[in-house]
């Protein structure tokens, strides 16, 4: 048995939730690793999101869609949601756009009832000092990523934090993640869109990954198909390959894996 047979049989693994992935991978996504999932729209990045968090007891963060949308989208599928541990930036953002609406509402309300003259006074003497205070979402994240390192972590998805926070922020916090995940043995799932953000913002999440998969959409004749690609894993020095997929009932099916030497 060669040097790398051995030395795989060594890692200890999470599983995708799906079963040709796991293959595909060489036993699924590896402990102390941080797994980058990028997409392009049409690639259905939001099944395969909570396809991966169907196993191995997850903490799911959802910045794009609320705990009770994920979980009526699963229930769809079959899917058991009672093991998955949620926190819901997605609601609380929600919340805090909504509250912040209202008060504008009211406020509008109380200017139309307003006299003429007492909007003038008002007016003169300068409007009172509005508060901007914001939960910062981001040090909510870091503080998750400490306290559970050694759980599967799913992140979908970045695209929330890469438009409300600096890069360097972003890439801080995660990097802090990483250390933890390392020495905890969890592992981290980032998903995040391609094409939507600068070059540089990919390519910092690439070499912060230690395993890096992509989703494509390509137009063959009048249809589509749906390619998965192994970019990188860490320590493997071979690309692994590429995959056609679909989405049916199942949810993530791999139709056909090409293998890449």
């Amino acid at each position: 048995m060669n040097e790398l047979i051995v030395e795989m049989e060594k890692r200890e693994f999470v599983s995708t939730g799906i079963e040709k992935l796991d293959t595909l991978l060489g036993g699924g996504l590896q402990k102390g690793f941080t797994t980058a999932i990028s997409s392009v729209p049409g690639t259905n990045i939001e099944v395969i999101s909570k396809q991966f968090a169907t196993t191995d007891d997850p903490l799911f963060i959802t910045t794009n869609e609320t705990t009770d949308e994920i979980i009526a989208a699963m229930k769809e599928f079959s899917w058991d949601t009672s093991n998955i541990t949620f926190e819901d930036i997605a609601q609380k953002n929600l919340d805090k756009i909504l509250r912040g609406e209202s008060k504008r509402v009211s406020i509008h309300q109380q200017r139309s009832r307003t006299m003429i003259k007492d909007l003038i006074k008002a007016g003169s003497e300068g409007l009172p000092p509005m508060s901007h205070e914001q939960e910062d979402y981001l040090a909510v994240l870091s503080n998750i990523l400490r306290l559970n390192a050694s759980k599967k972590i799913i992140i979908n998805s970045l695209d929330f934090f890469f438009e409300n926070y600096e890069l360097h922020d972003v890439l801080r916090t995660l990097k802090a993640g990483k250390v933890n995940i390392i020495k905890q043995k969890g592992s981290l799932i980032l998903f995040f869109t391609r094409g939507i953000h600068d070059i540089i913002v990919e390519r910092q999440i690439e070499l912060l990954a230690d395993c890096v998969l992509e989703l494509d959409v390509i137009k063959k004749g009048s249809s589509f198909d749906r390619i998965l690609s192994v970019k990188k894993i860490r320590n493997v020095a071979r690309k692994i390959g590429t995959a056609r997929y679909d989405i049916d009932e199942k949810g993530f099916t791999i139709e056909e894996i090409d293998r890449i030497l």
